[in-house]
C-alpha cells in the first residue's frame, strides 16, 4: 500500500493541526508572526521561495516553496498530496460521523488499492446558482455581449464566474500568455464549462506535479507582468494569481491525466461535514 505524502496549507496556528499525520505547512510565512508557530512545522520563507507575493499569490506560495525545496526527496511515482487547514482529504469507506477527536484516524493516509487514475481531485464545484442581483450589479458587460446569460443557466461559465467575482476579462487575457500547446485549450475550458476542481487540492505523483508546476509558474510570471497595473484590492482581486492557477489546475489534470474525485472534509467552527 502506497503511503500519501500529505501537505497541509494554513496562514496560522491552529491546536488540532498538531497532532494529525500532515506535513502542515505554513504559507506567507515571511509576512506573518509565526512566533506560536511549532519548530516541526514548515514554512515557505525558507530555502528558494516566494513568500514574500502571498498577499496575491495565496497557497500558491507553499506549492512553490515544496516544488523547490522537497520534491527532490520523492521517487517520480511517490504520491503526494495537497490539502488545507480547512479541507482535509478522507478515508471514502468511513461512514461514521468525523469529529476533532477522531480525525487522524479518518484521514487519507495511504491510497486505495485500485489506482487506475494519475490523480484525486474534490469534485467540482457548480457555477449555475449565481444570484440574479449579482449577474445585475456586476455583470453588465458580460450582458452587453451575451444577453442570455440573464435567462438560460446553461450560459454561465468559468470566464463569467471570474468576471464577477475577480477581474473582468483578465481570466480571458491571461490564456494569451500560456504555451502554445494549452492556449485555445484553456480558452475553450473557461468559455464553455460552468464546473471546475477548486482549492487547488489534489493527491498525485512527483512526475505529474513537476509538469503542472513548470507550466503554471511560468505563466503565472509573465502574467504578473503583464498585470502590474490591476490594483489588487478586496479579497476577490487580491489573490488575482492564486485564482487564475486555480483555474489551470483543473484543465491541466483533466488534459493531462487520468482523474478521480475523493471525498474530503470542510471544518468551519469545530463542524464538520464530509464532501463527496
Amino acid at each position: 500500500m502506497s503511503i500519501i505524502n500529505n501537505y497541509c496549507i494554513t496562514h496560522k496556528h491552529f491546536d488540532y493541526l498538531n497532532n494529525l499525520k500532515l506535513n502542515v505547512i505554513v504559507g506567507g510565512a515571511q509576512l506573518r508572526d509565526i512566533s506560536d508557530i511549532p519548530d516541526n512545522w514548515l514554512k515557505d520563507n525558507s530555502g528558494d521561495n516566494i513568500s514574500h507575493k502571498n498577499k496575491s499569490f495565496g497557497t500558491l506560495t507553499s506549492h512553490y516553496w515544496v516544488w523547490k525545496n522537497h520534491l527532490n526527496k520523492y521517487n517520480e511515482n511517490d504520491w503526494i498530496a495537497f490539502s488545507h487547514y480547512r479541507r482535509l482529504w478522507i478515508k471514502k469507506e468511513n461512514q461514521n460521523e468525523i469529529n476533532l477527536n477522531n480525525l487522524n484516524e479518518n484521514l487519507l493516509v495511504s491510497m486505495p488499492k485500485d489506482t487506475n487514475f494519475d490523480v484525486l481531485l474534490p469534485k467540482k464545484i457548480e457555477l449555475t446558482d449565481l444570484k440574479f442581483s449579482k449577474l445585475l450589479k456586476k455583470g453588465f458587460r458580460n450582458y452587453i455581449f451575451n444577453p442570455l446569460i440573464f435567462f438560460k443557466r446553461k450560459k454561465y461559465s468559468i470566464k463569467l464566474h471570474f468576471d464577477l467575482f475577480h477581474e473582468y476579462n483578465i481570466l480571458e487575457k491571461s490564456a494569451k500568455f500560456l504555451e502554445v500547446e494549452d492556449k485555445e485549450d484553456f480558452k475553450n475550458y473557461i468559455n464553455n464549462n460552468n464546473s471546475f476542481h477548486q482549492f487547488e487540492m489534489f493527491i498525485t505523483s512527483k512526475k505529474h506535479m513537476n509538469l503542472l508546476y513548470e507550466k503554471t509558474f511560468k505563466w503565472i510570471s509573465i502574467c504578473e507582468k503583464k498585470f502590474s497595473n490591476i490594483k489588487l484590492d478586496g479579497y476577490g482581486k487580491e489573490r488575482l494569481y492564486n485564482f487564475l492557477a486555480e483555474r489551470f489546475f483543473s484543465i491541466y489534470f483533466e488534459k493531462y491525466t487520468k482523474t478521480k474525485t475523493w471525498p474530503y472534509m470542510f471544518l468551519n467552527n469545530d463542524i464538520i461535514t464530509k464532501k463527496f
